[in-house]
Order: structure tokens, then C-alpha cells, then sequence
């Protein structure tokens, strides 16, 4: 009797034991299951990631040669135009040229008109010089190969200069020109390139305004200079004031000298830029135009 109990005791511990190695067993290769479950998760997550991480490296990399092929575009357009513009406004002074000159070979002027021819002929050749130094001008400025060369200088009497050397323009088409300047004051900036600004701005001044005054003043505030060229002009639009600073624009080319590049007012905001300063123009048709020009004061 205890024979028989015994054997099922062991029977029993048998079972036991067979069931609980399959529990292991199973628990085991679940857990196993699930280890490789979680390993092949985090290789699929680091595989997404870099996966987009090269996407958008490579989309960043197109992008940039998409920018760089644009601008590629956009500077031969530009090198298109200019050539084109620049052409096409040499063709007046030099048509001119020619023309006096084959009159004064072939003796078609008279003697009493060849001063007039000579004084013709010197005119256009300053207006093919200027178009040409307007033109390499804001070729180099557009290319950042203008050598900039700041120092400390009195803008006053720089101002003052100027104004002089345009005073007998102005007068010629019944212009005047007021100095409202009272003190003198320092800026620090190249003088040559703010020289080249203020001819620029008020040689516009008295090509868009007859009979008229313009006025020149030039003030401290919060250690910077304004010069302030106010003109009685013909003054702008607000669509005429948008596109002043495009290359080759004139806001009224029947007045525009022949042989003007119309890069005047892009050289300009390209020297102002380039000499760390600010630029601001405001304008009502019929009344005038103001420019101020704001520049940093003398280094100390």
C-alpha cells in the first residue's frame, strides 16, 4: 500500500516537473520572442531615423544646388543685361561721335560750325565716361571688389565741396542750392565713396528740378550723421519710389541725360551698405524728394 503511494508520489512529482519545465519553457521562448521582438524594433527605429536624416541631408544638398544654380542664373542674366544695357547706351554717344567726325573728314561742317561740333563731340565723350565708370562702378560693388577705406573726415566740408563743384549745373537750368549745414561734424567712412554718393544724389536733385531750390543740411543724433538733400523737384509716386533702387531704372526717362547708365541710385545704396550706413528717401509728386543719408560718427 505504501508501495503504491510512493509511486504516485512520484508520479505525481513527475508531472510536476514535466509541467513545470514546459512553463519555463514556454516563459523562455516568450521571453526570447519578445527580446528579439524589442531588437528588431530599435534597428527598424535607428534605421528610420537615419534613413531620415540622409533624406534630408540629401534634400538640403539639392536645395542648395538649386540655390546655387539660380544664382548662377540670375548673375548671367545679369551680366546679360548689362552688357545689353550698357550697349545700348554707348550706341547714342558714339553715333554721335562718328557722325560729327565723318562731317569734319569730309568737310560737310562749315567752319563756323566746328566749334559747335568739338563742343558736341566733348559732351557726348562725357557721357560715355560716366556710363562707363557708373557701369564698372556697381560691377565692382556688385562683385565686393571695391576696396573700402574708412577714416575719420569732416562730411561738412566734404558737402560743401560737392555742392560746388555742382553749383554752376544747378544755376544752368535756374536751380539753387542752400548749405543749412552750421557746424562741422565727423563721420568715419570712406570719403572718396561718400563723395561719389552726394554727387550722385544731387546731380539727380538737379536733373529732376528746374527752377526750383534744393537744400543741404547736415545734423548729429545718437552718434550718427544724416545729411538731409531736399529738392523742389517733380518728385515721385509710391510705384515710382518701389523700383528707384533697381538696376537701370529711370523714374522719368525723358528727363534722363543720355548716356546715363540709370545704375545711379543702385550705386548709391550699394555704397551706403558698404560704408555701414542707412539710406532713406521719402517723395510726393508735383512737391519733391528728400534723401537722408545716415552715417556712423568719427570713431573715437
Amino acid at each position: 500500500m505504501k508501495k503504491g503511494r510512493v509511486e504516485k508520489l512520484l508520479i505525481i512529482l513527475i508531472l510536476v516537473f514535466i509541467l513545470a519545465t514546459v512553463f519555463v519553457c514556454l516563459h523562455l521562448h516568450a521571453l526570447l520572442i519578445t527580446l528579439m521582438l524589442v531588437l528588431l524594433t530599435t534597428i527598424g527605429l535607428y534605421g528610420l531615423i537615419a534613413l531620415k536624416k540622409q533624406l534630408s541631408l540629401v534634400a538640403k544638398q539639392q536645395h542648395e544646388l538649386t540655390m546655387l544654380k539660380n544664382k548662377a542664373v540670375m548673375q548671367r542674366e545679369e551680366e546679360a543685361a548689362m552688357l545689353s544695357n550698357a550697349s545700348h547706351e554707348m550706341r547714342t554717344p558714339l553715333t554721335t561721335i562718328a557722325g560729327i567726325a565723318e562731317g569734319l573728314q569730309y568737310g560737310v561742317i562749315s567752319p563756323d560750325e566746328q566749334q559747335h561740333s568739338y563742343d558736341l563731340i566733348k559732351e557726348e565723350a562725357d557721357r560715355l565716361t560716366r556710363l562707363i565708370k557708373s557701369t564698372l562702378s556697381y560691377e565692382r560693388l556688385r562683385q565686393q571688389q571695391l576696396e573700402n577705406q574708412p577714416e575719420n573726415f569732416n562730411v561738412v566740408q566734404l558737402v560743401r565741396r560737392q555742392i560746388d563743384q555742382l553749383i554752376k549745373q544747378a544755376e544752368a537750368v535756374g536751380n539753387e542750392i542752400q548749405d543749412l549745414t552750421k557746424q562741422d561734424i565727423f563721420v568715419y567712412a570712406d570719403p572718396d565713396q561718400v563723395a561719389q554718393i552726394l554727387t550722385n544724389i544731387l546731380a539727380n536733385a538737379i536733373q529732376f528740378t528746374t527752377n526750383g531750390i534744393i537744400t543741404v543740411s547736415v545734423e548729429t543724433e545718437n552718434n550718427q550723421a544724416r545729411i538731409i538733400i531736399t529738392d523742389t523737384g517733380i518728385g515721385m509716386t509710391e510705384d515710382q519710389l518701389s523700383k528707384m533702387w533697381q538696376r537701370y531704372y529711370k523714374v522719368d526717362p525723358s528727363r534722363t541725360k543720355r548716356g546715363e547708365s540709370g545704375l545711379g541710385m543702385a550705386i548709391v545704396q550699394q555704397l551706403v551698405s558698404a560704408n555701414h550706413g542707412e539710406i532713406k528717401v521719402s517723395s510726393k509728386l508735383g512737391i519733391g524728394t528728400t534723401f537722408e543719408i545716415i552715417l556712423p560718427a568719427m570713431n573715437k
